[in-house]
Order: C-alpha cells, then structure tokens, then sequence
C-alpha cells in the first residue's frame, strides 16, 4: 500500500520576480512526486502564470496601501475566507510563500489553521508580506544573506529556483538567434515587464561605437513595437543583431551572452549569476523600498557588475561602460568575480530545504 504523496500549497501573484521562481519550484517538486496546488489573487489572468501546466485557485485579495483601504480589507478579508475554505478541503502538510499582497490572504489562512509555512525572499530588501508573515513561518529562505535582517524568526540562504534552464554551448546558443559563432554578444533587456529607458539607451548609444563587426547583439524589447524600430536602428548602423518583443529561451540568451544590461529584480540577478554574466545593471526606479539597487549592488560588490542609476545614466556614460566590457581582460575579471562568489556562496536548494521539512514533519 503506497504512502500518500505530501501536499504543497504555493501562494504566489504578482510580478514574473515572485510568478517564476515559485513555477520553477514546483517543476522540481513535481519531479518528486508531491501534489501541489497554487493559490494566491489574479492567477487567472496573469501572463507569467502556466495555466495550462499547474492546477491552481484564484483568491481575491489587495494592498492596503493603493485605493481604498475599506475596499482593500474587504477584498483581503473576502480572501482570507475563501483561502480558509481551501485549505479545508486541499488539507496542505506546508504552505510555501512567495511574497506580494496577492499571496496574504493564503498565508493568513495557513496561520489560522495552523498549516506550517515557508516564505521564500528573492531580494536583498525583503518585502513587506515577507516581513510581517515571517514571525509566523517556520523559516523564511532568502537569496541573499543581506535579507535576513529584516525578516524575524529563522532564516536559511539558499538558491533562487529558475527551473529548466541550463548553461548551453555559446556557439550554439548563438546560432539560435542566427547570429555569428564566435562575436562578442550583448544581452539586453527589461526584466518580465520591458524596459523602454533601457531600450533607447543602449540601441542609442551602441551606434556611436566604433568598428559594429566586433559585437552582436541580442535585444529583448518587451515590447512588439519597440522591437521594428529598434531592429530598423541596428540594420541601418551594419550592427548584426536580433531583436525580438519576448523570447521564452532565456537559456539561449543567457547562454549565448557575453555581457548584459537590464534590471536587477531577483529573478533576473539570480540568472546573472547561474550563467556568469557579467553586465550593466539599471536598477527599476520605482521598485518597492528600493530593492533592485540594493540587488544589484550585491553583485557589484563583489566585482560582477557596474550599478547605473536611470536617472543619471547617459549615452555619454554608458559608451565607455559598453567598450569596457569588450576589452578580454576586463570581461573575465569580472566573470571570475561571479564564479568565485558562486564558490564562496555554496547554498541549499529551496527544494531540497522544503523536503527535509516534509520528512522531520510527524505523519
């Protein structure tokens, strides 16, 4: 007679930085046998959520802090009750937390019912979910160690999930995109949600640089529009490139690159590091408390990357910044930089953290 498959509920919504890693822990625990379930608000419409590939329920849910409070407490009290519901009848051994309003309500019914819980921060600055719910968690997984002092209770470094993705042979990965083989390549792009600042700065600035055979680009827009008149720029000034609105082989990208400039939300810094690629971080202005600075100024720390401010980074700045990176010496200095934190830096898997969890828990 077989032993009944634990159960996960994972409450997630939101942004790609709290959708993906939540999406690439659950491709793992799949892999393990356990039955999940996600839970959180908007995830019948959120254009990162796989529907089609995880079983999950919608809840309502809101931030106190945007609209009408009475409004918002409703909406979280609303789904509060529904969560509660669900958990009676999914009966979860653990709830996994993934940040964000859209997953308070279900870790508020967790704790209500008693239901173990695991957050998992993904930024160096953790968010205000995060920091209220981790006084009732049994231990809160962070990316970097930076976060630990703003959360309560016990906290454990581990890796950030990025699911399937694996290093590829560059050449390959190259040809992917149609480009040369052997060219010095740029990665560029926003993040889950686009980046036109970034977009016109750099495709802005890389025609001002001399001898355009040296370097190829990959440009990933955000946006369909922005990619046919970005492309037209590059086909004008002889800069091999493809560009493209959205691209769902960021392996390939990663794999193919040589530098980068983007975001530094989590999920972005922690494939940064997974595939050693040194770049221009630009972190999103408007992030909550800051934290894509405070991100991105971890790897710059250590040697990995150069932090440019949007509201200061020029095509006069950034010119020198981009021919730096195509000097050999300098690239794998910092690509050295990056692999040595990675050794120094040696952390759990998150979904080998929640096994030993499941297995400590009494039947």
């Amino acid at each position: 007679m077989s032993l009944p498959k634990p159960k996960i509920l994972i409450a997630t919504g939101g942004t790609g930085g709290h959708i993906f890693p939540a999406q690439a822990l659950a491709i793992e625990l799949l892999e393990k046998n356990y039955e999940l379930l996600f839970a959180g608000g908007g995830l019948k419409t959120n254009r990162y959520f796989n529907r089609g590939r995880f079983p999950f329920e919608q809840v309502d849910s809101a931030s106190p802090l945007k609209g009408n409070p009475f409004t918002s407490l409703f909406r979280i009290g609303k789904g509060i009750k529904q969560s509660l519901k669900l958990i009676d009848k999914f009966k979860p051994d653990l709830v996994v937390g993934f940040g964000s309003f859209y997953s308070f309500p279900v870790l508020a019914a967790a704790r209500w019912r008693k239901i173990p819980i695991v957050l998992f921060e993904p930024n160096a600055i953790p968010g205000k979910v995060n920091r209220l719910v981790s006084k009732w968690a049994l231990l809160s997984a962070v990316q970097f160690s930076e976060a630990g002092t703003g959360l309560s209770g016990t906290t454990i470094e581990v890796k950030m999930p990025v699911g399937e993705k694996k290093q590829l042979d560059a050449g390959a990965a190259r040809n992917y995109f149609y480009l040369d083989r052997e060219n010095f390549t740029f990665l560029v792009f926003g993040g889950s949600q686009g980046s036109e600042s970034i977009n016109r700065l750099f495709s802005e600035t890389i025609l001002k640089i001399i001898a355009p055979a040296a370097f190829q680009v990959i440009h990933i827009t955000g946006r369909t529009d922005s990619a046919e008149i970005i492309r037209r720029q590059y086909e004008t000034a002889g800069i091999r490139a493809c560009v493209k609105a959205f691209e769902e082989r960021m392996d390939m990208a990663w794999s193919a690159a040589d530098a980068v400039m983007g975001r530094s939300g989590a999920a972005s810094i922690a494939e940064l590091i997974k595939f050693g690629v040194p770049g221009i971080l630009v972190p999103f202005p408007q992030a909550a408390d800051d934290h894509q600075t405070r991100n991105a100024l971890v790897i710059q720390k250590v040697g990995g990357a150069i932090t440019c401010p949007e509201s200061s980074l020029t095509s006069e700045l950034l010119k020198p910044l981009l021919e730096r990176f195509m000097r050999p010496s300098e690239l794998q200095k910092m690509k050295d930089a990056i692999s040595s934190f990675k050794q120094d830096h040696r952390k759990k898997e998150l979904c080998n953290v929640i096994c030993e969890i499941l297995k400590e828990k009494p039947a």
